[in-house]
């Protein structure tokens, strides 16, 4: 009976959507800042992307494919986006990890849908970082799966 609960308590701790899964902020080793937009986009729509970022009032728009809308000139040449599979895009930046804001906020859209986090810039991590503590999690979660199914 405990381990049942233990199991579905567990179960339901990975299951809650966490809107900072959405989207992730870190730095690539070649000091590159790297922002990773995992929203699904809606169905049967052509996918768009905007990515902005803004620090106390002012919001800017750092690349995008919507049609109308336009980046601002400081990141037209320092930015690119790239798909990922199976879903979501990348923004890559150049040339902004030492300048960037003490307490920015990082947006992205797909197709409508949006995703937001607010970051430190003393508090942004090493991309290899991310994916260690994201990998983490789900290795010790199978772990403590695999221990109740098998005592």
């Amino acid at each position: 009976m405990i381990k049942s609960l233990l199991f579905f308590g567990l179960l339901g701790v990975f299951s809650i959507p966490a809107k900072s899964d959405l989207i992730s902020v870190c730095i690539e080793d070649d000091r590159d800042l790297r922002v990773d937009c995992m929203v699904e986009p809606k169905p049967s729509r052509i996918n768009s992307y905007e990515f902005s970022w803004s620090s106390g009032s002012k919001e800017a728009v750092i690349n995008t494919n919507v049609s109308g809308a336009a980046s601002e000139s400081q990141f037209r040449d320092k930015s690119y986006v790239e798909e990922l599979e199976p879903q979501g895009y990348r923004l890559t930046m150049t040339g902004y990890t030492d300048t960037l804001p003490h307490n920015t906020t990082y947006m992205c859209k797909i197709s409508g849908n949006s995703a937001t986090i607010t970051i430190e810039k003393d508090l942004l991590l090493p991309c290899s970082a991310v994916i260690w503590k994201t990998s983490c999690i789900w290795a010790m979660g199978l772990l403590i799966f695999l221990q109740h199914i098998y005592y």
